[in-house]
C-alpha cells in the first residue's frame, strides 16, 4: 500500500498537480490605517508540516516572510530558489509568482507573514500550471 501511496504522489507531481500541503496560518494581528483606506495591515504566524508546500502562486500586495522556527525555501518563477532559516527574512513584491516549501522532511517551519492587503480580500491567489 505504501509503494501504490508513494507511485500516486510521483504520478500527480509529474502531472503538474499543484496543491496546498500541510500549512496552518493564524492571524495574529489585522488592523486598519485611516492613511491607507480599503487596506488592513495582517500578521500571520503560518506553520508548514514537515514536508508541507505551497505551489505557485501571487499575492496581490507586498508581502515580507520572517522565519521564526526551521528552514523554509521559496522560489520565484525563473529564479534560483533561495533557502531561509531562523532569524531571516524575505521580501516579495505584489504579482510575483512564486512558491515555497519546507526544506525539511521531520521538522516543522514556523514563519510570521506581514502583508498590507485590500481590506477583506485574499492576498494569495494560486496559479494553475496545468493547461
Amino acid at each position: 500500500m505504501r509503494a501504490l501511496g508513494a507511485l500516486f504522489l510521483l504520478a500527480a507531481s509529474v502531472a503538474g498537480a499543484q496543491e496546498r500541503v500541510g500549512i496552518s496560518a493564524v492571524p495574529r494581528h489585522v488592523f486598519a490605517d485611516p492613511s491607507m483606506p480599503g487596506k488592513e495591515f495582517r500578521v500571520l504566524q503560518t506553520t508548514y508540516a514537515p514536508s508541507g508546500q505551497n505551489p505557485m502562486h501571487r499575492h496581490t500586495s507586498h508581502v515580507v516572510f520572517y522565519v521564526l522556527e526551521g528552514s523554509g525555501i521559496w522560489q520565484e518563477q525563473g529564479k534560483p530558489a533561495a533557502t531561509l532559516s531562523r532569524g531571516e527574512s524575505l521580501h516579495v513584491r505584489p504579482g510575483t509568482v512564486h512558491a515555497h516549501r519546507n526544506a525539511s522532511a521531520t521538522d516543522k517551519l514556523v514563519f510570521l507573514e506581514f502583508v498590507i492587503a485590500d481590506k477583506d480580500q485574499p492576498s494569495t491567489i494560486p496559479i494553475n500550471l496545468r493547461r
